[in-house]
């Protein structure tokens, strides 16, 4: 059975193994193949799941032995399960074509047009509203959800999770949703930095504010006197033309 999250041996201890020995020596009696009776002969999952690969039997071969391994030895499906996802080989098959899985899921729900619409104030406080979780800690929207909803990417849901899951850590969960909005609104790498680094570009933010006013007072440059225009030759030609007439009257 599962214990803490790993498996751990059936109960019976020292008799379940004198009858798992007594039922090992009738399998070889029981007109089974070699590989059939690796698989019956297993004492934890992890051989299980060994002996399972390189048994080479059908699908259905297997989950029938699957099945009487089970009742002989009192191991659970979660057990057999738990231990093929640790395994080398099952481990890298999940992982084949995850790269491509992840390419169209991102296509598929890509709502931004190919524009890229900055995380205002207003966006932020709204995104806020929407990232709730349940109880169990997961949350009531999908990314993809959001994304639709705001017009946005999931890589831009994501990295917005990231950052709020950063201010958390930060500021822990009773800080104020204005305060957690002026966090949300800096650079992921500020907050990477820690809270000081995140005070200080405020600082550094105010600092900037006050001095524009004393820029914007001093006087411009001036600028270099503008030469007449030229007029169009047509122009001209008929300007000259007008003064011609005028001199004849």
């Amino acid at each position: 059975m599962m214990e803490g999250g790993k498996p751990g041996p059936p109960e019976g201890g020292k008799l379940f193994y004198a009858e798992f020995a007594l039922t090992r020596s009738i399998h070889y009696h029981g007109g089974m193949t070699k590989a059939e009776n690796a698989i019956l002969d297993s004492r934890t999952p992890d051989e299980y799941i060994e002996a399972s690969l390189r048994s080479r039997l059908n699908p259905a071969a297997k989950a029938r032995l699957a099945k009487q391994w089970m009742e002989r030895t009192g191991y659970a499906r979660e057990d057999i399960l738990y231990a093929r996802n640790r395994h080398p080989y099952w481990r890298k098959k999940k992982m084949e074509g995850s790269v491509e899985r992840t390419r169209r899921r991102l296509e598929a729900h890509n709502y931004s047009g190919g524009r890229s619409i900055p995380w205002s104030r207003e966006r932020v406080e709204e995104f806020l509203s929407l990232n709730g979780k349940d109880k169990e800690g997961r949350y009531l929207r999908k990314d993809w959800q959001l994304a639709e909803h705001f017009g946005s990417s999931i890589p831009s849901i994501q990295y917005m999770r990231r950052k709020c899951r950063k201010v958390e850590d930060l500021l822990g969960s009773r800080a104020s949703r204005s305060k957690v909005v002026d966090y949300l609104l800096c650079a992921e790498s500020v907050l990477s930095r820690g809270a000081d680094a995140v005070e200080e570009s405020f600082d550094a933010a105010k600092r900037r504010a006050k001095a524009m006013p004393a820029a914007a007072r001093k006087a411009p440059a001036r600028k270099a006197a503008a030469k007449p225009r030229k007029p169009a030759p047509k122009a001209a030609a008929k300007k000259a033309g007008k003064a011609k007439t005028a001199r004849r009257k």
